[in-house]
């Protein structure tokens, strides 16, 4: 909790002071970052079909990890090639919007084949524009992942890595009552997990229902404040579990936050409030406390953009420690991330997170420090290379669950 207040009045906290600096400053774009920003020598420029361009891409990238189980001890590394392509489909409507995309990532690794994975996946995102003054917007997505071997969840490194579906379908309405704004919205998500060897993963299998609204009011064209409310329902498809657990819950958040768009410059949202888990089950603990969350983009200059974020929510975990199951695990994550234009062709970045995972109803904590850098160098429209670096040390009360671990990527992008 006090990690949570600390870092929301940090963001509060800049929120106020950073207006009259902000006003001297000359935006170089509306709301793009210095790595979206147009570069016309160096964008591609899409295949034209119909009311869509359409943009393809392939990322051939090779890899190595110093630590490819994250264990604490005995360590193995290993090098892999990691392949995915892209394809993105906007559409250039006049009114109203539809755009598509489709995925793939394929990871194939030199030593430790049961480490290789194939994610697929499919999206449509939607916006309805009904008058000037309202819109519906609507979200669709299917895709196949993998849980990493960092995952508090992970199978042991004897097992191959964990695969599951994901779909999401949500739909929000939008409407606008001169300087009020009413938004309910409603969305449901099915997890889908796949047996691993021997180890029975339809425990996990589970349907995600929430239904909110958002009201709020707009101090000036480029502020406004919110109210929110969201409520959850949780259904596992076994109850109880192979433990023996029921783990259907029923939940709900309520928070507090503002919309800030200076065009250009500063822009994002930040919302701090209050939420409750209730199980069904009663050996577990139900899950409450105060948190928040926000993404603000900062562009300090033309040349540099500073994002910002916090996380915070209820994640549903079959954690076991000391003999006590976890209920679920309360998890936070605090970033930064800068990206600097070096030239026009080449972008510099850096990174920083801290991620912490309190599992409810057991003594275990777990606290990840991250931090990255990059380079990017733009060749010319349909090629770019880069060169990644990542280090993730986690500290646990579970001796079995700290890790070390060094990354290092080096790719390239062709793209029309």
């Amino acid at each position: 909790m006090r990690t949570w207040v600390l870092a929301s009045t940090m963001l509060a906290t800049g929120l106020l002071l950073l207006p009259d600096v902000l006003r001297a400053q000359q935006a170089p774009s509306p709301n793009v970052t210095v790595q979206e920003r147009p570069r016309p020598r160096y964008d591609p420029l899409g295949i034209r079909a119909g009311s869509y361009l359409i943009f393809p891409s392939v990322r051939v990238e090779g890899t190595y990890d110093s630590n490819v189980f994250a264990t604490p001890n005995d360590e193995d590394d290993d090098f892999g090639v990691i392949v995915s392509p892209r394809i993105n489909a906007r559409s250039q409507f006049a009114r109203h919007r539809l755009d598509l995309s489709a995925f793939a990532e394929i990871g194939r690794y030199k030593e430790f084949s049961r480490n290789n994975y194939e994610d697929f996946g499919v999206a449509a995102t939607g916006v309805l524009d009904i008058t000037r003054r309202q819109n519906l917007r609507l979200r669709l997505s299917a895709a196949r992942q993998h849980e990493t071997r960092a995952e508090p969840d992970a199978v042991g490194r004897g097992d191959d890595v964990t695969k599951y579906w994901n779909l999401l379908a949500d739909l929000a309405y939008r409407v606008n009552f001169n300087r009020v704004f009413v938004q309910p919205q409603a969305g449901v998500r099915r997890l889908d997990y796949e047996d691993t060897g021997n180890i029975n993963q339809d425990d996990r299998d589970r349907n995600v229902y929430q239904v909110g609204l958002r009201a709020g009011y707009a101090v000036s064209p480029r502020f406004n404040v919110f109210g929110q409310g969201m409520y959850n329902v949780r259904r596992y498809d076994e109850t109880p579990d192979d433990a023996g657990d029921d783990r259907d819950s029923d939940g709900y958040t309520l928070s507090l936050g503002t919309e800030i768009d200076i065009t250009g410059i500063i822009f994002g949202e930040i919302q701090l409030g209050y939420s409750k888990q209730n199980y069904d089950d009663n050996d577990l603990d139900d899950v409450q406390g105060f948190g928040g969350s926000g993404r603000l983009t900062w562009n300090v200059t033309p040349l540099t953009t500073i994002i910002g974020e916090i996380v915070g929510e209820v994640r549903e975990t079959t954690v076991v420690y000391q003999g006590d199951e976890a209920s679920a695990a309360k998890h936070t994550e605090i970033g930064v991330d800068v990206t600097h234009e070096l030239r026009r062709n080449v972008l510099l970045n850096g990174n920083a997170r801290y991620l912490r995972d309190d599992f409810e109803g057991t003594d275990r904590v777990d606290d990840i420090f991250r931090v990255g850098a990059g380079v990017t160098y733009l060749l010319n429209r349909n090629l770019s290379i880069d060169a990644r670096y990542r280090f993730d040390t986690r500290k646990s009360d579970d001796n079995d669950a700290e890790f070390d671990r060094h990354q290092v990527f080096v790719g390239i992008v062709a793209k029309l």
